[in-house]
């Protein structure tokens, strides 16, 4: 006579799992049973999470020792003097090398199932943020299809996806590309980043993006150069918003 449970229920399995295949942190490589598959607890508890109060308008965090009400009112002197393209940029931490060695595990070692964990901690920290912005389209920032090819897969389109599935948002996906190849920006100072990649992206539809409110994500937000130049050729296309999310911040 069958029994009408399930054998082994979803959650009892993924012990069963976790005892014979036990996951293993990529940072430090202890196995462990945390929140998230590739990152220990221990190794989550050094990422400098954002929890301070923050620029308004770039999401760069105030180095202050006193706490102040978080309020949109609120900029760093490089936005009052000289405002970004985008709305409003949110990212869950700041980049250091813990969070160096994670991006770089994530981008450069093929290991695309990190993006998984990287959702989930986007989501933890930043769901009612996103939710408060209210943005109707999600764009990630691509890769040139020689380096999609080298690489085998979008790191920040990866993201994307995770993150709008879970909030039901749409994900706009070969509209925003990067008409050139260009060199690394990691490996340039911010001057050459800026050359690097200007020109760099174009869209090819802008009708998907008129009149909406877009959220673009990348996985670092760094000198803001690439940001700046999507930003650039998506409000020429007609969006009426644009937000940048990103894992780090520099």
């Amino acid at each position: 006579m069958e029994s009408s449970e399930p054998f082994i229920r979803s959650g009892q399995l993924k012990r069963f799992l976790d005892i014979i295949f036990p996951r293993r942190c990529i940072l430090c490589d202890s196995p462990h049973d945390g929140d998230t598959e590739t990152i220990c607890p221990n190794c989550m508890d050094k990422i400098p999470l954002i929890r301070g109060p923050a620029c308004a308008r770039c999401g760069i965090p105030f180095k202050i020792t006193y706490s102040i009400e978080e309020s949109l009112n609120y900029l760093c002197g490089e936005c009052r003097n000289s405002p970004p393209l985008f709305d409003r940029a949110l990212s869950v931490c700041q980049y250091d090398e813990t969070v160096r060695d994670i991006i770089s595990a994530y981008k450069y070692h093929n290991k695309p199932y990190i993006g998984k964990d990287l959702v989930s901690i986007i989501l933890k920290f930043l769901d009612e943020k996103i939710t408060e912005l209210s943005p109707k389209l999600i764009i990630h920032v691509p890769l040139h299809i020689k380096r999609l090819k080298e690489r085998g897969y979008d790191q920040a389109y990866i993201l994307s996806e995770g993150i709008g599935r879970y909030l039901d948002i749409p994900v706009s996906y070969g509209n925003l590309v990067r008409t050139r190849y260009t060199a690394p920006q990691v490996s340039l100072s911010g001057g050459e980043r800026m050359e690097n990649v200007k020109g760099a992206f174009t869209v090819t539809d802008p009708s998907e993006l008129k009149d909406r409110s877009i959220l673009l994500i990348d996985d670092v937000f760094t000198t803001g150069a690439t940001i700046r130049e999507c930003v650039k050729v998506i409000k020429k296309a007609g969006a009426r918003k644009i937000y940048v999310l990103t894992f780090a911040r520099v």
